[in-house]
């Protein structure tokens, strides 16, 4: 039985959907938040989700990740940054 959750694929698909809605929602309600005040905001999930998470939202144009140094900000779209 093990073994058929580890291939069931629509199960790591809905959790990362709803890792990815969880994230979208906290930046948009920031408008402007660092990546770890996003750690902070999302305790559920594992830095190394919600890093991979940011990763694809940002290359997919559905948020705007920048860098100063070595901080990371994420802006939702709609903030006129």
């Amino acid at each position: 039985m093990s073994n058929a959750l580890l291939n069931d694929h629509s199960a790591v698909n809905l959790s990362f959907d709803t890792l990815e809605q969880d994230l979208l929602q906290a930046i948009e309600e920031q408008e402007v938040v660092s990546l770890d005040a996003l750690i902070v905001l999302l305790p559920q999930y594992s830095w190394s989700q919600i890093f991979y998470a940011v990763d694809a939202l940002a290359r997919c144009g559905k948020v705007v990740l920048r860098r100063h140094r070595f901080d990371y900000t994420l802006f939702s779209k709609h903030f006129a940054a």
